[in-house]
C-alpha cells in the first residue's frame, strides 16, 4: 500500500485527505483505504486489492445472462418503452410501451438512433443491449471482461469478453454505464476513447459522483462509494479535466440517482449490508412513506444537479 496521498488524477498533493470504507454490498466488512483530492474533489482507492475476484462473486448483480420468463417479459416491455423516444406510436402502442415505466433519462434521441454502431463498455451478460434490440436498435455490440466467456444470444446479438483495450475498430456511440468507476487508470481510458470514437462521434458515461450531497451527507457510508469495487468516484471537475486532457467536450450532464442513496447510506450506517436487506432480513427496516421520501429527495436533488448518478456526453471534435 502506497503511503502517498498525491491524486492520481490531477497530481496535487496538498490537503488531500483520506477515510476508510468498507465492503458492504455482499457485507464483507473488509476495509479499504481512500484518498480525496482537495483540488479536483475525486475519491480514489489507495490500493486496489491483489484478490479483486472475490469481490465480484457468481451473484454479483450484472453477471446473469440467464434469460427466464420474467427477464424476457422485462426486457420486451423495456425495449417497447426506449423505442418510445425514436418512433411514432399510436395511442394504443404508447400504452404498452409506459407499461415499462419510465424511460431512462440518458436515452437521448439526439446522441444515438436505431442505426447508430454502439458499443457497451462493461456490460456485464448484457441485458440492457438486448432492452435495446427489443426497441428496434440493429448495430450493438458489448464487451465485459469479467464475464466467464462470450455469450452469443439466439437473436444475433454478441458479448465479447475483453476489456476496452482489445478493441479496434470505430463507433459512433460508446455507452459506459457504472463500469468507468471500475477502471483504474482513467486517462488511459479516455485515450482510448479517443481512439474509438470518429469525429463527431459521441460517448456516455454514468458514474457515481463525489460531488453530491448523498457523499457529503454520509462520507465511507455512501452506499455507491462500494468498496473495494469502485476505484475512482469522479466529480465533475475531476471529468472535465479528463476530456480536457485528450481532446474530448463535455456537451451534457445529467443526473439520475434515485432511492437507493438514501436507504442504502442508512442500511451501511447501522451495519446492514444490501445483500442481507434484500434477502428480505431487514425488510421493514424502512416504511413506504420513507422509501417515497427517498425517492422524492433524489428527484430534487437531480433537478438541483447534485444527485449521486450522473450522465456525462463527450463528443470527439
Amino acid at each position: 500500500m502506497s503511503n502517498r496521498l498525491d491524486c492520481k488524477l490531477c497530481g496535487n498533493i496538498n490537503g488531500n485527505t483520506t477515510l476508510e470504507a468498507r465492503e458492504m454490498m455482499f457485507g464483507m466488512r473488509d476495509t479499504f483505504l481512500y484518498i480525496q483530492c482537495a483540488e479536483c474533489g475525486a475519491l480514489q482507492i489507495n490500493a486496489v486489492p491483489q484478490n479483486l475476484s472475490k469481490y465480484y462473486p457468481e451473484n454479483y448483480y450484472s453477471f446473469s445472462n440467464n434469460l427466464s420468463v420474467k427477464k424476457k417479459l422485462k426486457i420486451w416491455k423495456r425495449g417497447k418503452l426506449y423505442s418510445l423516444r425514436y418512433k411514432n406510436y399510436s395511442f394504443i402502442e404508447k400504452l404498452v410501451g409506459l407499461l415499462g415505466g419510465k424511460c431512462p433519462i440518458w436515452m437521448n434521441n439526439k446522441y444515438a438512433h436505431f442505426t447508430t454502431s454502439i458499443l457497451d463498455i462493461g456490460c456485464g451478460g448484457g441485458e440492457l443491449l438486448l432492452e435495446m434490440q427489443q426497441a428496434g436498435f440493429n448495430n450493438l455490440t458489448g464487451i465485459d471482461p469479467f464475464i466467464e466467456k462470450d455469450i452469443y444470444y439466439k437473436n444475433g446479438l454478441s458479448i465479447y469478453k475483453k476489456s476496452i483495450y482489445d478493441l479496434q475498430g470505430q463507433f459512433n456511440f460508446i455507452m459506459m454505464h457504472h463500469s468507468f468507476e471500475h477502471m483504474d487508470n482513467p486517462l488511459k481510458v479516455f485515450q482510448k476513447l479517443t481512439e474509438l470514437l470518429p469525429s463527431g462521434g459521441h460517448a456516455l458515461i454514468r458514474i457515481p459522483v463525489a460531488d453530491s450531497f448523498a457523499f457529503r451527507a454520509y462520507g465511507a457510508n455512501w452506499v455507491n462509494l462500494d468498496a473495494p469495487r469502485h476505484f475512482f468516484l469522479h466529480t465533475t471537475n475531476s471529468m472535465q479535466n479528463l476530456a480536457n486532457a485528450v481532446g474530448l467536450n463535455v456537451v451534457d450532464i445529467l443526473y439520475d440517482s434515485h432511492q437507493l442513496q438514501f436507504f442504502g447510506s442508512e442500511l451501511y450506517q447501522q451495519d446492514i449490508s444490501l445483500i442481507e436487506f434484500s434477502t428480505g432480513k431487514h425488510a421493514n427496516i424502512f416504511t413506504a412513506s420513507q422509501m417515497k421520501k427517498f425517492q422524492q429527495t433524489s428527484e430534487m436533488l437531480n433537478a438541483n444537479q447534485n444527485g449521486d448518478f450522473a450522465c456525462f456526453y463527450l463528443k470527439k471534435p
